[in-house]
């Protein structure tokens, strides 16, 4: 038997080694499990995410942009967190063209049919639904962070599956970038993390909360689309008020040199922005013009770096207070020194559009558009077409139609017209090897959009269809007799099984069949 004074030093020691077991095993623990049991000491406990995460399966419409009357399918796997109304939120990238969505919860059982609720391009975003009620008994509806952490542990979550996989990443910082769909300057989080072929939808969240969805990866880190960003465009749609991102449509340089603010005769410090190029938006008239100063935009003071300082995120690029809680159509309030002076203006921002590029850098929801003539194919330049040269089409696609995307819309020329191949047949013997050449004007019309290619072969010069390529090409012309077109149109595309001598126009899609007539010439 022990003495007492052993018992009593035994009992005093005890409780001390217990304490520090604790916090041994507690500082071994996952930070899952860590944040969870952190969770578990408040009041509302911890989330179960895999109440909210869902696994997404989009089959889409596959097109080819070289051969555009063939068509294939594909699929893809994304991830979408529960909201509340009964949607899912997820990327836009992957649901475009879709002919099937299932939904999947808790990583098993038997998939729902899923549909789209609203889908924005531009944004990259996309809410989805399905009306099999039973799909939503047992989900919860995912809390969105506004604002979002800008630093610390955070978790990417996705379905692998029925495991739910946590991978943990870490917010190096929240920056603006270009939306992943669009030329738009949007707020991204940038995030460093181990998780691999990221970049569909994976939610990340902190804690309880959804903090954003990933929409790219990078190396080690990935970028998120903010939930502060998604929940005000959520709000905006409760409203009726959403019209669509806006953007500032001038381009500018940061004021490196201080003699460039002296020779515009600013006086101060170095501060604001010089305004080097505007009128991207076409067919309106900026208010901003060159060698203007930025100097404030909504209150806010614009640094010499293009910077302003947010409440919430600290130093952002100036381009991010064009969607900041504003939409297409909205006012700015700008401050600028023009002319040696001071003045205050009045901005609207005009809406975002892929038409605003004269090479447009997405086409969503249509069969590509295309003419045949005499084995002659013509195709509208777009990147969808560039991106035909696969991976790295950008140094791959010829240099002359890239050089295209530098150029505007105008309305003397809203889109560039391509003679994309010749399918051979006796009626265009000797121009076998002509492709990818820009059209100018066919039978004496200008090109302005492919919907002309129809209009100018209706009128053939003395029997014979002339096209006229743009200055640059290989080629300037290229004659074709106009009278055996018709039967030759027949016999190619019996030949390369091709269903119509013309495709135009989103209606093709819709249908689920093509309404397109053969060409009518006189």
């Amino acid at each position: 038997m022990k003495p007492l004074s052993s018992l009593l030093t035994s009992c005093r020691i005890l409780p001390l080694a217990l304490m520090l077991l604790g916090s041994t095993l507690l500082t071994d623990l996952p930070l899952q499990a860590r944040e969870k049991k952190a969770d578990t000491d408040s009041a509302s406990g911890p989330f179960a995410w895999e109440n909210a995460v869902i696994h997404i399966e989009v089959t889409s419409k596959d097109y080819s942009y070289v051969q555009p009357w063939t068509r294939s399918e594909h699929k893809v796997f994304k991830t979408g967190v529960v909201i509340s109304g009964h949607q899912i939120i997820t990327t836009a990238e992957g649901v475009a063209d879709q002919t099937l969505i299932r939904l999947q919860k808790g990583g098993g059982g038997l998939f729902s049919l899923g549909r789209v609720v609203w889908i924005d391009y531009q944004t990259n975003l996309a809410a989805l639904t399905t009306d099999e009620k039973d799909f939503w008994t047992g989900l919860q509806s995912a809390s969105l962070a506004d604002p979002v952490p800008v630093s610390g542990g955070t978790h990417i979550l996705r379905w692998d599956g029925d495991h739910l996989e946590d991978r943990p990443g870490d917010i190096e910082r929240m920056l603006v970038d270009n939306s992943v769909l669009s030329f738009v300057s949007v707020p991204v989080l940038k995030i460093d993390t181990t998780v691999s072929g990221a970049g569909a939808g994976e939610a990340v969240v902190s804690g309880n909360h959804l903090i954003g969805l990933v929409c790219q990866q990078a190396g080690d880190a990935v970028a998120a689309i903010p939930t502060s960003f998604i929940s005000s465009i959520l709000k905006a749609r409760a409203t009726n008020t959403y019209t669509g991102l806006g953007y500032f449509d001038f381009t500018w340089d940061p004021v490196q040199n201080p003699l460039c603010l002296d020779y515009l005769k600013l006086p101060g410090a170095a501060r604001g922005v010089i305004v080097k190029e505007t009128g991207m938006k076409p067919g309106v008239v900026s208010l901003i013009k060159p060698r203007d100063v930025i100097l404030q935009i909504d209150g806010f003071d614009i640094d010499a770096q293009g910077n302003y300082r947010d409440p919430q995120y600290k130093k952002l690029l100036l381009e991010n207070l064009s969607s900041r809680g504003k939409w297409a159509g909205m006012e700015s309030k700008m401050k600028i020194w023009r002319d040696g002076k001071e003045q205050e203006i009045t901005y609207r921002l005009p809406k975002a559009e892929y038409s605003d590029e004269l090479i447009p850098n997405q086409t969503f929801d249509q069969a590509p558009q295309y003419v045949l003539a005499g084995g002659f194919v013509f195709v509208p330049l777009t990147n969808d077409y560039l991106r035909s040269w696969g991976a790295g089409w950008r140094q791959a696609a010829p240099f002359r139609l890239s050089y295209y995307a530098m150029d505007k819309v105008t309305p003397d020329r809203p889109e560039r017209v391509v003679l994309s191949q010749v399918l051979p047949d006796p009626v265009n013997i000797g121009y076998e090897n002509l492709h990818n050449t820009v059209v100018d004007e066919i039978n004496g019309i200008k090109i302005k959009r492919i919907a002309d290619v129809v209009t100018a072969l209706k009128s053939p010069q003395d029997g014979f269809d002339v096209f006229i390529f743009a200055p640059g090409e290989p080629v300037h012309e290229a004659v074709l007799d106009s009278a055996p077109l018709d039967d030759a149109n027949q016999k190619i595309m019996a030949r390369f099984h091709i269903p119509y001598d013309h495709v135009l126009g989103p209606e093709i899609v819709q249908g689920g069949g093509a309404t397109s007539t053969p060409l009518v010439r006189k």
